[in-house]
This record gives C-alpha cells, sequence and structure tokens, in this order.
C-alpha cells in the first residue's frame, strides 16, 4: 500500500510544468500581436497628423486669400471715401469762386444803377458781402489745392498699396504653407515643386484670373467702382445740386425800388431776385471731378418787362482738362454729360445736356474750369475687383499637398523588425502624402428677425445686415470673406496618385 501511494504521487509531480508551453506560445503570439498592433497604430498616427498638417497649410493658404481680398474691400471703401471729399472740395471751389464773382462790381451793377431810383439799396449790401467773402476766398484759395493733392496721393498710395498686397499673397502662399507644415511636424514639407508643378496650373489660373486690376479713367462706359461713388447715398446734397434762391432778406441780392427814372411814371418799380444753379459731377469718362456754379438775376420793370441777366458764375475741376470742358456749350453736348445720369450740373429746368441752361453756366462752360486742383491723381484710380459677376460665394480653391518621408514615420526603429516579421509602409516612392483644399468664402451675415438665422450672437446685428436684407453676392466692396476647409476634387486625388516623385526630391521647399 505505501509503496502504490510513492507510485501516484510520482505522476502528479512529474506532470507538472505540461501548461507552461502553450503558454509561452499564446505570450509569444500575444507579443507578435501587440508588436504588429503598436506599429499599424503609428502608421496611422502618422497618417492622421499628417493630414492634419495638410488640413493647417491649406487654411492658412486659404486665410491669406481671405485677408487678401477683405484688404481690398477696405481699401475700395477709403478710395470712395476720399473720392467723395475729392468731390466737395472741387464743389466748394466753384462755389466759392462764383460767390466771390456775385458780390464782385460786374454789368449787372450798372443795369441796375440805371434803372432804379436807389441803386444803393442794391449796391451797399453787395459791399459788404464782398467784405465778407473775400478773406473766406482768400483761405480757400491757398487751402483748397493742397487738400486736393493730398487726398489724390492718398488714393494713389492706397490704389498701389492693392495691387502690392495681392501679388505679396499670391507669393506668400506657398512660403506660408510650408512654414505652418513645419510648425505642425518639423519633418513634413509641402511637395517640392508642387506650387509650380502642371498640376496646380489650373486651380494657380483660376486663382489668378478670379480678380483682376480695373482701370476706368478714360474709358466711357459703365464701372463698379463708379456705380457706388456717385450713388445718391454716397454723394451728399451739396455736391449733387446746389440750386437755390440766394435773394434773402432784408439785404442780400435783391431789389425792390422804384423806377420812376427810366419809366417816367411815379408808381413803377423794379426788383431784382437772383437764383443759383450748381453742381459737381464725374465726367463721363471717370478721369476727373467737375463743377459748375452760376446766379442769375432776375430783373422786372413795370415799363419793360423781365429781363435776365448773369449775375456771377465759378468752375472748378481736377484730373486732366487739358481736352476736356473747352468746347463752346451745346456743340459738344457730351460734355455736360456726367457719369451716373447725372448731367448739367445740378440744373433741373433741362431735360436734355447742354440745351436750355442758364447763360451763366454757360458763360462758366466756355471760360473753362480754370487749373486743375489735382492733375496727377484727379479721377477714379485703378482699383482690384472681381471678374465678372461671381454668385457663387466661393473664391477659387487652393490644393495643398504635405510629404513625408516613410523613413521617420516609426520612431522605434528597433521594433521593426526584419523579414517576414518587417513592418512594411507601403508608401509610394517612399513617402507618404497627404491633400488638403480650402478656400475663402463671401457671407454677409444677417441675423436681425428678418434675417435666414438668428445665430452667432452678433453684437449690433442690425448693423451688420443690409437695408433689404438681401441676399449679397461676392465683391471686393464688402469685408465679408472668411476661410474655410474644401472637399478634395477627384481629379486633384487622381493627379496626386499619378505623380509618383522620388522621395529625395519630395523632401524641401517649393
Amino acid at each position: 500500500m505505501k509503496r502504490s501511494a510513492r507510485k501516484g504521487r510520482g505522476r502528479v509531480a512529474g506532470a507538472s510544468g505540461q501548461a507552461l508551453v502553450p503558454a509561452l506560445i499564446f505570450l509569444l503570439v500575444g507579443c507578435l500581436g501587440l508588436y504588429v498592433a503598436f506599429n499599424s497604430f503609428q502608421m496611422t498616427s502618422a497618417k492622421i497628423k499628417l493630414q492634419n498638417t495638410a488640413d493647417a497649410a491649406a487654411y492658412s493658404a486659404a486665410v491669406l486669400q481671405a485677408r487678401d481680398y477683405n484688404f481690398s474691400a477696405y481699401t475700395n471703401r477709403a478710395m470712395i471715401a476720399n473720392q467723395v471729399t475729392a468731390a466737395q472740395v472741387v464743389a466748394l471751389k466753384s462755389w466759392i469762386d462764383e460767390l466771390d464773382a456775385t458780390y464782385s462790381t460786374s454789368e449787372l451793377d450798372v443795369t441796375v444803377s440805371n434803372l432804379a431810383d436807389h441803386p444803393a439799396q442794391w449796391t451797399t449790401p453787395k459791399r459788404i458781402g464782398q467784405a465778407d467773402t473775400g478773406p473766406v476766398r482768400a483761405a480757400l484759395d491757398a487751402l483748397l489745392p493742397t487738400v486736393a493733392r493730398n487726398i489724390g496721393s492718398l488714393n494713389r498710395a492706397l490704389s498701389v498699396a492693392q495691387a502690392n498686397y495681392h501679388a505679396a499673397v499670391f507669393a506668400a502662399v506657398p512660403d506660408t504653407a510650408e512654414a505652418v507644415a513645419q510648425l505642425n511636424q518639423p519633418d513634413t514639407h509641402v511637395t517640392s515643386g508642387y506650387f509650380t508643378s502642371p498640376r496646380n496650373a489650373g486651380q494657380r489660373a483660376a486663382w489668378t484670373s478670379y480678380t483682376a486690376t480695373v482701370t476706368p479713367a478714360g474709358k466711357i462706359g459703365a464701372d463698379d467702382f463708379a456705380d457706388v461713388v456717385t450713388a445718391s447715398a454716397t454723394l451728399d446734397g451739396f455736391v449733387r445740386n446746389r440750386s437755390s434762391v440766394r435773394s434773402v432778406a432784408p439785404n442780400f441780392q435783391q431789389l425792390n425800388d422804384s423806377a420812376g427814372v427810366i419809366c417816367g411814371t411815379t408808381n413803377s418799380s423794379i426788383t431784382v431776385n437772383v437764383t443759383h444753379d450748381g453742381g459737381t459731377q464725374l465726367r463721363s469718362d471717370k478721369a476727373g471731378w467737375q463743377s459748375i456754379d452760376a446766379s442769375t438775376a432776375h430783373l422786372w420793370i413795370s415799363c419793360v418787362g423781365a429781363i435776365e441777366s448773369i449775375a456771377g458764375y465759378g468752375g472748378s475741376a481736377n484730373g486732366n482738362i487739358t481736352t476736356f470742358m473747352t468746347n463752346p456749350p451745346f456743340a459738344a453736348w457730351q460734355d455736360w454729360q456726367g457719369y451716373g445720369g447725372y448731367f448739367n450740373f445740378g440744373y433741373a429746368g433741362s431735360s436734355t445736356p447742354g440745351l436750355q441752361v442758364p447763360d451763366a453756366m454757360a458763360a462758366q462752360f466756355r471760360a473753362g474750369p480754370g487749373p486743375s486742383l489735382d492733375p496727377a491723381n484727379g479721377g477714379l484710380l485703378p482699383y482690384q475687383e472681381i471678374n465678372g459677376v461671381q454668385l457663387a460665394s466661393q473664391a477659387p480653391r487652393i490644393t495643398i499637398e504635405v510629404t513625408r518621408n516613410s523613413n521617420t514615420l516609426v520612431k522605434t526603429v528597433g521594433l521593426q523588425g526584419g523579414g517576414r516579421l518587417g513592418v512594411v509602409d507601403n508608401a509610394a516612392a517612399g513617402a507618404m502624402r497627404a491633400l488638403s483644399s480650402a478656400n475663402a468664402y463671401f457671407v454677409r451675415p444677417d441675423e436681425t428677425s428678418f434675417g435666414n438665422a438668428i445665430v452667432g450672437g452678433l453684437l449690433n446685428a442690425g448693423q451688420w445686415a443690409r437695408a433689404d436684407h438681401l441676399t449679397e453676392y461676392p465683391s471686393l466692396f464688402s469685408p465679408y470673406w472668411q476661410a474655410a476647409l474644401a472637399p478634395v476634387s477627384a481629379s486633384e486625388r487622381a493627379a496626386a496618385q499619378a505623380s509618383q516623385i522620388a522621395a529625395t526630391s519630395q523632401v524641401g521647399k517649393p
């Protein structure tokens, strides 16, 4: 019995450790699985990071595109405001010249002295008016040309800045995309030669042709900038139409006297009232502003009837006026026609340019506007605008391709293994690539109760929306451009797959 028990214990002791073999096999398989999973995770993580880098680079390029368009919009608005100021300066010079001429001695004074029994009632207030207006005109004559030239120089600087900024943005996109890629992943670059390659030629051409430099001066026809600057909501009433009744009781530019000397009766009378017409308009060729102011004296003598006489006139202009406003009136009616439906310099008594205008206006037209206030930079200067009518809110897309060499994808080089256990990245030409597209887009928010959406919580939402709450199409006159990622087109993906560039030439700046 004892012997039998010892044999049983021996068999149990000999069976111990038999589970170690399958455990070791299971551990080996598990380690291999973890090894493969770990390296696969590194590859997947590298791909995700590379795509994020491409997205960041493309978005940065679209931000530059949006900033370019917003800069053009802000500078266009600044130039419009400056053009309004230039028109006001031209109007003020014309108006003060006419006012000074009206209060100066003229043939009208001789006529009144010969017809009125008490001409001092006319000449005395006129001398007072001359004393008041003379110093004002002298000050404005010294100031206005300088103001006009400074405004023109500022507009020229804005015009040049637009063109330079646009060119600089276009040139900065490759370097910006590369810098952003490097900041996200130091071992990642924009694919060498991508921006100048035939693959990118279509996008480059679309972006280049999306906007253009428009030169309105010297051309007849419609123009976006001219439409905005001549709109009734842009120009004030003093610029557009200065027509008024100059006679103001009890003294200036009016007379109510007896005319016994000329009529020979005691109950005869003479009255004089002065009306003023004037306005400023953009020339039809958009190369300058021009202005005419004129006053007409309306005399009525009881024994003679009505007589009209020139009381005074003045004019002014900027831009090149060498060949403009030098033709006789009525023979060159187009010189009376301004841009935007303006004609006859604010005179509303005629519906035909250059016909049936007051003699005082015609006399000023024949005399010409005098020296130009700003011959170099008067009129509308070149500006940036979208080509044609763009109904879609998106600007042309910018696609970025970034590259990372496959030998930098896995950081645990010692665990890559070899032979059948080696991890293969299957990267084309030894590099991993990622594509991303982005573009600027235009949207003017309307978060009022009349708008399409009340979201975002804009401060002073009513000041953002259009007054008519209509959808505003893209332009370079409103700074509502933003940036967003866009889908990569199938053709771009196909072109990327077809392009197999050697890995050694891919790691470098564009």
